[in-house]
């Protein structure tokens, strides 16, 4: 399979979780293989265990399992449990499934004690800690404010709220920066080298993430550190060309590389300021001038061109130290400004008490780990909380694992390495899958969970048995998988910690037998298209690919199966796209219309990226600047503008019209009507603006611009309505946090859009519409579909995203 040149891979069969009610329970009804393990999952209550669970092996219901054997066989009280997973979704899930399992022990179980029990635990089920990781130390902040230096009350920040937060801080810090004579010199060094206020923006943003790293005694060199001298550079320079030679022709390859190498060198010795040198430096078309090697021969130059090669190579040595040097230097520099402005800032959160989701995580360990109150902290905690059980540990951050390992070994050294920890009997168990770690951006590094896996005193558990997905698709994935991650690191007690970036694949065991109709695995592009296609072309061969596959699909009734257990011929809404980003979105939504697909397109990222909502986006835009030319003119030619290329030509050419809405303008006729009144009307919404907020904004273009009726010319108007719909939500979301600013709403909206973005992804269904679901990877985490398309393949991925 790895030499077809997969270009995307389609997954088909069942997709039914396993539930212990027996409503979805697998067709064959042997023991699993795995038993064993799940015995003892819910039955080795005293032992800590790190058990490693496979997608559809029922993780969450061994996890359920082991909450309910401690609470009716082991009579621990239901507040002395905390089970923490990661979303809330899947929070909500795990409390609703576990008051189900209780109730069903205290109907039909024949035990009377552990009917009392379970009938106990339900009245409090409540106070059990049943939540994501930021809910529980919100939950231990909450208890201890003034032990945590908090105010009591403090305020939680959402997602939409941080994102402002941030914002304005930005904006204030590069007010700052720029007026700081200290720094002028290293900003100008930074803007010649390329660095520019967008790079110190998203360099900010990850050191916010981040602060619990930074060092409170952050420092850098003083702007005279920063030195930028060019005179040896220029002596290897003049080195070289002096190995000319004037006797050989003009137009040898090597001498003309020569010639070019002289300009570069005139342009670094004229430079006018120490910015201009630095941009020269930063050139690699410049710099790669230095590279002779392909050009002239021996036979012309004998040994001259040795020579020359040696001296070049020096001069690029050079340049590249030069260079390097320099970017040291303005880096350090500015990433110690941001680290000490990102430091003042978290400690004016806790002070003030508002606090984003990583704060909460880090006050919490601060917490624990203080040498004065950290110790009464934890030992409360460690006997009030008997059993803390980590759900998908793979995606857990090192701060996160310190927190769960204090309250469990209260006695232990702050400061120790995992080893020094020791969990006390049944303290502590842990489940994850490595092979679904997928969020290393947030710090949930793959090393940790081995490492933890290495190093920590629990006796590992694995859990093979898949009771979700038919076993042809297993089978495909083990072979495909064995291969491709290998036997890796196993994570065991002698592991080589250097080693611990990869764990070994663990094989699954299928448990469902094939769909009666339709292949289980189909790979698609399987026929090379040749190195000259251009990505566009490649990205739609794709989407035609996808587009006539789900068509086939359905045409020849895939079969699928029911929550009874029947089956049926799969629809459209059977059928689930993931993409891995949303470069690719735009021409797949083409292919799906033309061959009269319907689609809805599920995760929030998505929504900002479809054409529509770019649209609204760009009205609001152009009502906001005036002066952006760009923006006005894109919304007068979208659909609720309703202006022609041809319109807006008379406009500007025959009539001398301005772009701007706020200037005065010319007297048309009935021509240019479509332009005019467009224009008055964004210079109207300019000047209510700042009354009606983003949210009042988009709520008056909708109706004056009749936005709602447009999405009847469009081929699914139910899907057009809804993504106004969400991004009216998404409007006043932002209106309630505070966000008054309709530029800076358009530019989160737009943030969310981009490929580099890192958003959370809200999952936007609606399960009465039998249509395709277009989600991205992250937003179909922990979600089933019956026939899964992997598209998007040929996209090339950013780099961030291909490490991780």
């Amino acid at each position: 399979v790895a030499g077809c040149g997969i270009s995307l891979v389609m997954l088909g069969g069942y997709a039914l979780r396993l539930v212990r009610s027996g409503r979805r329970l697998a067709p064959q009804d042997s023991t699993p293989g795995d038993q064993a393990a799940r015995d003892r999952i819910a039955a080795a209550l005293d032992d800590n265990l790190f058990v490693q669970a496979g997608a559809g092996t029922g993780k969450t219901t061994s996890l359920i399992d082991r909450m309910v054997a401690l609470v009716v066989d082991d009579g621990v009280a239901i507040e002395g449990i905390a089970a923490i997973t990661f979303t809330e979704r899947a929070a909500a899930e795990l409390g609703d499934r576990f008051r189900r399992a209780l109730d069903d022990i205290t109907r039909d179980d024949t035990d009377a004690q552990r009917r009392s029990r379970a009938e106990a635990a339900l009245n409090d089920v409540d106070l059990a800690s049943l939540s994501t990781v930021h809910g529980f130390a919100r939950r231990l902040l909450a208890e201890n404010p003034l032990e945590a230096g908090l105010p009591p009350g403090f305020d939680l920040l959402d997602e939409v709220t941080s994102h402002l937060a941030f914002a304005e801080r930005w904006d204030e810090l590069q007010e700052v920066l720029l007026a700081d004579d200290g720094l002028a010199r290293t900003i100008l060094l930074a803007n010649g080298l390329g660095i520019t206020m967008d790079h110190l923006r998203d360099m900010a943003r990850i050191l916010d993430d981040r602060w619990d790293l930074l060092a409170p005694d952050t420092t850098g060199p003083g702007p005279d550190d920063v030195e930028l001298d060019a005179t040896s550079l220029l002596d290897l320079l003049d080195a070289v060309l002096r190995l000319d030679r004037n006797d050989i022709e003009a137009d040898d390859r090597l001498r003309l590389r020569l010639a070019r190498i002289g300009a570069v060198r005139g342009a670094i010795a004229g430079a006018h300021d120490e910015a201009s040198v630095a941009r020269i430096l930063a050139s690699d078309d410049r710099r790669d001038t230095l590279k002779v090697s392909g050009t002239g021969t021996i036979k012309v130059w004998g040994e001259h061109k040795a020579e020359i090669l040696s001296a070049a190579n020096a001069a690029m040595a050079e340049w590249k130290a030069r260079h390097a040097a320099v970017v040291d230097a303005v880096l350090r520099r500015l990433v110690a400004e941001l680290g000490l402005a990102t430091l003042r800032a978290a400690e004016d959160r806790r002070r003030l008490g508002v606090l984003t989701f990583h704060d909460v995580l880090v006050c919490a360990r601060n917490l624990l780990t203080d040498p004065v109150v950290g110790p009464g902290v934890r030992d409360a905690l460690h006997t009030r909380f008997q059993h803390l059980l980590l759900d998908e540990f793979q995606d857990t951050d090192p701060v996160q694992l310190e927190l769960a390992l204090l309250l469990t070994d209260p006695a232990a050294d702050p400061s120790s390495q995992l080893d020094g920890f020791a969990p006390g009997p049944g303290s502590l168990f842990l489940v994850g899958d490595p092979k679904q770690s997928i969020y290393r951006f947030r710090r949930a590094d793959i090393a940790l969970y081995l490492d933890a896996r290495r190093s920590l005193p629990t006796d590992d558990v694995a859990l093979t048995d898949n009771f979700r997905t038919t076993t042809p698709i297993i089978d495909w994935i083990n072979a495909v998988f064995g291969e491709l991650i290998g036997s890796g690191a196993d994570g065991s007690r002698h592991e080589d910690r250097s080693r611990l970036m990869q764990p070994a694949y663990v094989p699954l065991v299928g448990r469902r037998p094939a769909a009666s109709n339709g292949p289980s695995v189909t790979i698609l592009g399987r026929t090379a298209h040749g190195k000259d296609v251009k990505a566009d072309e490649l990205q739609h061969r794709e989407a035609t690919e996808v587009a006539t596959a789900i068509t086939a699909a359905v045409a020849d009734g895939w079969s699928v199966e029911e929550g009874n257990g029947t089956t049926r011929p799969c629809r459209f809404g059977d059928v689930a796209i993931l993409l891995p980003g949303r470069n690719s979105l735009h021409t797949l939504e083409e292919a799906l219309e033309e061959a009269g697909i319907p689609y809805r397109a599920e995760s929030s990222s998505l929504l900002f990226a479809t054409p529509q909502v770019r649209d609204l986006l760009m009205v609001l835009r152009a009502i906001d600047d005036p002066t952006d030319d760009l923006a006005v003119v894109s919304a007068l030619r979208t659909p609720y503008l309703g202006c022609g290329d041809d319109d807006l030509a008379r406009w500007r050419v025959h009539h001398g019209g301005t772009w701007n809405h706020q200037a005065p303008q010319p007297d048309g006729d009935e021509s240019v009507d479509a332009v005019a009144s467009g224009l008055a009307w964004l210079g109207e919404m300019h000047l209510r603006r700042h009354l009606l907020g983003p949210s009042g904004l988009l709520e008056q273009l909708v109706v004056d611009r009749r936005v709602l009726e447009v999405g009847v010319g469009e081929d699914r108007p139910r899907d057009a309505w809804r993504r106004v719909r969400l991004l009216a939500d998404r409007a006043r979301a932002y209106s309630d946090a505070g966000g008054g600013s309709l530029r800076g709403f358009t530019n989160w909206c737009l943030a969310q859009a981009d490929e580099k973005g890192r958003v959370a992804e809200t999952v936007l269904p609606e399960s009465d519409d039998d249509a395709v679901r277009i989600l991205t990877i992250h937003g179909a985490k922990g979600l089933e579909f019956p026939i899964t398309v992997l598209s998007g393949m040929s996209t090339k991925s950013p780099k961030a995203d291909r490490d991780s």
